[in-house]
């Protein structure tokens, strides 16, 4: 891995950006196979429906961040890594939006 091309904050916004959409995908396997629904119906009925339930369902697709941060940091790939935190203060804004408002 050629650290010029990757240590880059544009590279790691962009990743910590599309991270947690991974994440949300995951709780959303877990849901619906524990409850025996579909992921439309969990997307349109669970998460869309209400503003109680978006802020918690985006706080647990947020922890997917977790997992490139640290692959970027033991690399030593800084810039990389603030791009991902950068992402994470975004998506913060956005839970608090969502949690108050």
């Amino acid at each position: 891995m050629n650290k010029s091309t990757w240590d880059k904050l544009p590279i790691g916004l962009v990743i910590g950006l599309i991270g947690p959409l991974f994440g949300f995908a995951l709780y959303g396997l877990y849901y619906t196979t524990s409850h025996d629904i579909s992921f439309a119906y969990f997307v349109n009925n669970v998460f869309l429906s209400s503003h109680d339930t978006i802020a918690p369902i985006l706080s647990l697709s947020i922890l997917f961040n977790i997992i490139p941060f640290y692959f970027f940091i033991n690399r030593n790939f800084y810039k990389a890594g603030r791009g991902i935190l950068l992402s994470f203060f975004i998506y913060a804004i956005a839970i608090v939006y969502f949690r108050f408002f």
